[in-house]
């Protein structure tokens, strides 16, 4: 990979990603086969239902991240939700992430990488 692919990865790390099936499903459904394959998952996930219902997947610490999914009719959207702190002192600020990571776009590199494992994952246990 050039650095140009990587510019465009990092982009798209904090994109929402759509799988498509080949049926309609509810939030439960989905929760439920996800359920049975929870061992499979970096980090644990629960079903919320304040302000909408969704799969909230607990914060991963070293990327500071954590994955909302919701169901509308045939489409499952996984929407990363980045949730970084940062660190100031004397003007200067820098990311808690990047002192986990590395500096650069190894956080944005490592997020897109989590986020399309997860998806991945997602689409093989709905569409088996």
């Amino acid at each position: 990979m050039g650095f140009k692919d990587d510019l465009k990865k990092a982009a798209y790390s904090a994109v929402p990603r759509k799988i498509e099936m080949g049926r309609s499903m509810t939030i439960e459904e989905l929760y439920a086969l996800l359920e049975q394959h929870k061992d499979e998952f970096p980090v644990p996930f629960k079903l919320s239902s304040f302000l909408g219902k969704r799969i909230t997947f607990k914060r991963e610490p070293r990327l500071e991240l954590q994955l909302l999914v919701t169901v509308k009719g045939n489409v499952i959207t996984v929407r990363p939700n980045i949730q970084e702190g940062t660190i100031e002192s004397g003007g200067f600020s820098v990311r808690t992430a990047d002192l986990k990571n590395g500096f650069g776009l190894q956080t944005e590199l490592g997020r897109d990488d989590y986020v399309n494992d997860v998806v991945e994952k997602i689409t093989r246990i709905v569409n088996r």
